[in-house]
């Protein structure tokens, strides 16, 4: 009686992490299942994912809880992965109408199959696609900041050979302009995911918490609208014809015929 007591008992209270050492692929589907709930609700705890997987709390509890400490600090998988600031930024500018596309072909820069033939620039900073509109579209790797974007410039153009006049230079760098850049703000806690999208259309602000990527972070996606920048081309279009000197006033008598 006294041997069968003390069988139950250690039954009762052994960890089922080590009952289950002989049964990996079983421990392994817990894992699994764990991990899965969590990544669907980051906010469970040990109670409620037993309740999930209808286990016994009493007897699953620990186990359980260690799952979910593992799932929160696994940086195998990006999970509480430790993020900087400004994760990517994008911008514009434009370049002189003079410059030769085929000269830069021989010089780093690589051509396309698109339709409208823009010209591609890759290095560890980032690219650049060249248009024949004389636009140029900058992406600049994280951690980014203005001067990267400008040093993008300068190693597609400058170093290059494309550009040698320092104040066309410089005339390029005052044009480069923001369109849109990822923010992450690290909080130090799992977060539940969450996408917030109804600024898009009208500020071009979209707000992301608890993503795979980012799962400890709120990310902030800004863009600087199109509508936005066709109005100031626009201004500045209008701008430009005004300021241009009048013609000389007509004398009395005279028509133009």
């Amino acid at each position: 009686m006294a041997s069968r007591m003390k069988a139950s008992l250690r039954e009762r209270f052994s960890l089922p992490s080590q009952r289950y050492d002989s049964q990996s692929s079983h421990s392994q589907s817990i894992r699994e299942a764990v991990f899965d709930l969590l990544d669907k609700n980051p906010l469970l705890t040990a109670k409620p994912l037993c309740k999930l997987l209808n286990l016994p709390y009493s007897r699953y509890r620990d186990y359980v809880a260690h799952l979910r400490s593992k799932w929160r600090y696994d940086y195998g998988n990006e999970r509480g992965s430790k993020c900087s600031c400004v994760h990517g930024w994008r911008g514009w500018c434009f370049v002189p109408a003079g410059l030769d596309r085929s000269v830069a072909v021989g010089v780093g820069w690589v051509e396309t199959r698109a339709r409208n033939r823009w010209l591609l620039w890759r290095d560890r900073l980032g690219r650049m696609q060249w248009f024949e509109t004389c636009r140029v579209n900058l992406y600049v790797r994280k951690p980014a900041n203005l001067g990267k974007a400008c040093q993008l410039v300068c190693n597609g153009f400058s170093f290059t050979g494309l550009i040698t006049d320092m104040k066309v230079l410089e005339s390029v760098l005052k044009s480069v302009r923001f369109k849109g850049a990822h923010f992450v703000f690290d909080t130090k806690e799992r977060l539940p995911y969450l996408v917030i999208d109804l600024f898009r259309k009208s500020n071009g602000v979209v707000i992301k918490v608890g993503d795979r990527t980012h799962p400890t972070s709120v990310e902030v996606i800004a863009s600087y609208m199109d509508w936005a920048e066709r109005n100031e081309q626009l201004l500045k279009d209008i701008l430009a014809v005004f300021s241009k000197p009048y013609p000389p006033p007509l004398k009395e008598g005279r028509y133009i015929t």
